[in-house]
């Protein structure tokens, strides 16, 4: 009786497929962050906000002043030059924010990618799954904790080394035959083409 050849490695999945899905995934979760924050928020939180909200109204007045004008100087030293009062607001609401985000998508991401069986929203609208690639399984919760911890720490943290790196790292499956990026190798994951339609 003749052996049965080993079957075929499952298809890589395109950069492009991957970024759609990605954003499939993370657009509803960053607005369902932004509308719980403002639920979440305390009296510190909130004015943080009124107050970065009455920044750029102020910016967006001198906009159109300035087209109206042709003088640009308000509007310059206003950007350029904040008040100390709406630096310290924005960080304060940026920072709340961040959290929110950063717990919300994390942990829906960690659960869609575990309970999922490696399928997320996003990559079961563009047929997409993560598998582990020692044995060609869903990866088990760490994996599909840390996966999730690292994407969105760089779009959820106000914190541009995370976010240089995340741009790096969306990157890396450009160079990799198997279009793997950091987070995969770190995870021993990998995304592929999901026949199970």
């Amino acid at each position: 009786m003749a052996e049965r050849p080993p079957p075929l490695p499952p298809v890589p999945a395109g950069l492009w497929w991957r970024t759609f899905a990605a954003l499939a995934d993370v657009l509803p979760l960053l607005v369902l962050s932004w509308w719980l924050a403002v639920r979440l928020a305390g009296p510190d939180e909130l004015t943080a906000l009124t107050t970065v909200g009455a920044f750029y109204d102020q910016l967006q007045t001198l906009s159109l002043q300035s087209q109206r004008t042709g003088s640009t100087a308000a509007l310059w030293d206003l950007a350029l030059h904040p008040p100390e009062a709406t630096l310290q607001a924005y960080a304060l609401w940026l920072g709340f924010l961040g959290t929110v985000s950063f717990c919300v998508v994390g942990g829906a991401l960690t659960a869609q990618e575990w309970l999922g069986q490696g399928r997320t929203l996003g990559k079961r609208i563009f047929h997409l799954r993560s598998i582990d690639v020692t044995t060609g399984e869903a990866p088990g919760f760490l994996p599909a904790l840390l996966r999730s911890a690292w994407k969105t720490a760089f779009l959820c943290l106000p914190n541009p080394l995370f976010t240089l790196l995340g741009i790096v790292n969306a990157h890396v499956p450009l160079f990799r035959k198997d279009r793997r990026a950091w987070h995969d190798l770190w995870t021993r994951t990998q995304i592929v083409e999901d026949d199970r339609r």
